[in-house]
């Protein structure tokens, strides 16, 4: 292991104590002097999703329930995804004020938002779960593949947040891009659609799409109640693995640069 990296994750276990504060203040603060409170975690999703699935249902004149099943299972990785890479982008312009004063390993702040997305996800789906459950979806043994599932999105939005977190200082404009880039994204990734429903010149753009294989990797255990294929798992991975590498590679490159960029 090359020294620099040998530091970086040492400095990275020291500082384990400041990164589990900025997920616990991100959890708090995000809910603080509402209501309901973390109940909201809950009931965003939830909401959007019913709503989607009442609109959508009627418009490709599906079944509701059956629908709303397939939906759901799609959006879960889906939020998460759009989520971190969205949020990531800012994660160092919005702490350069902390970033000036002390010394932190900066990989921290693009990590502690996707952690705590992650426990925000975590506790969005076991709600989900049961209304999935409720609503017609398979109990089987491949449920105990969703650990697994989270774990493989975890590490390829990651590798993207450290990505979009360092080009976003150099470009500010990108995270206003990446917004649109999520929109056009989504509707090219299927959640609202089956693959095989695109035809033509669109349908190649899904072969393209790097989010694909990690929708699978949870409509198979929650909508069909099967595991993924082994080449949705495969490229699962494949594309985990260039993520963080990617991610890591460019952090480590410019990680020193970036407070003269702020």
């Amino acid at each position: 292991m090359k020294p620099h990296t040998h530091s970086f994750f040492g400095e990275l276990y020291s500082s384990r104590n400041v990164l589990w504060q900025l997920v616990a203040q991100q959890l708090i603060l995000r809910y603080r002097r509402t209501a309901l409170g973390y109940l909201w975690t809950l009931i965003n999703p939830l909401l959007m999703m019913s709503i989607m699935a009442l609109v959508f249902s009627t418009l490709f004149n599906a079944d509701l329930k059956t629908f709303a099943v397939f939906l759901f299972t799609g959006m879960i990785p889906w939020n998460f995804f759009s989520s971190v890479t969205t949020q990531s982008g800012t994660s160092f312009i919005n702490n350069e004020g902390l970033i000036k004063k002390i010394y932190l390993p900066k990989v921290i702040f693009p990590l502690s938002i996707t952690s705590a997305l992650l426990i925000d996800t975590v506790f969005s789906f076991f709600a989900l779960f049961l209304i999935i459950l409720t609503l017609g979806g398979p109990l089987s043994w491949a449920l105990l593949f969703i650990p697994i599932a989270f774990l493989l999105l975890f590490i390829f939005t990651l590798g993207l947040g450290l990505i979009t977190s360092i080009a976003t200082v150099y470009f500010r404009d990108l995270q206003y891009v990446i917004l649109i880039i999520m929109q056009a994204l989504f509707f090219l990734t299927p959640i609202l659609y089956k693959p095989e429903a695109l035809k033509g010149k669109v349908a190649w753009l899904i072969t393209l799409n790097p989010v694909v294989p990690f929708i699978d990797l949870f409509r198979a255990p929650l909508y069909l109640g099967s595991l993924p294929s082994q080449s949705t798992i495969i490229f699962s991975i494949l594309f985990s693995l260039v993520s963080i590498t990617i991610g890591l590679i460019i952090f480590l490159w410019q990680e020193k640069k970036i407070i003269f960029r702020l």
